[in-house]
């Protein structure tokens, strides 16, 4: 009996730290978005998502392919030069994948207050 509910503790420990570093790369992708994107273009999340017209998370990973090419081609053809090098500074700071949860987030529903 004391060996089950060590287990079930166990069990609940690393269920929220497993939750906890789930939502750390989303907030932290939205740190770098308002950090670079935002703060250069003035673009909130919600219009970001709809300048590049994405739905769904696979649109997001398309975009984001070979360090984010498709998606800076596609902010540069908008007339969004300067979300475009800010993606670029996220890019060469190794901070795309935490982007990349912060979008795919969003696509999901989790929109950021604000």
């Amino acid at each position: 009996m004391r060996r089950l509910a060590k287990m079930l503790v166990a069990g609940a420990l690393l269920a929220s730290v497993t939750a906890t570093m789930a939502f750390a790369d989303y907030n932290k992708g939205f740190k770098y978005y308002q950090k670079y994107v935002k703060r250069a273009s003035h673009v909130k999340g919600t219009e970001f998502l709809k300048i590049i017209g994405a739905k769904t998370p696979d649109d997001i990973n398309a975009l984001l392919k070979n360090n984010a090419k498709p998606l800076i081609s596609l902010l540069e053809k908008k007339g969004q030069k300067k979300a475009a090098k800010a993606i670029e500074k996220i890019v060469k700071k190794h901070k795309l994948n935490d982007l990349k949860d912060f979008l795919v987030g969003m696509v999901n529903g989790k929109i950021p207050a604000g």
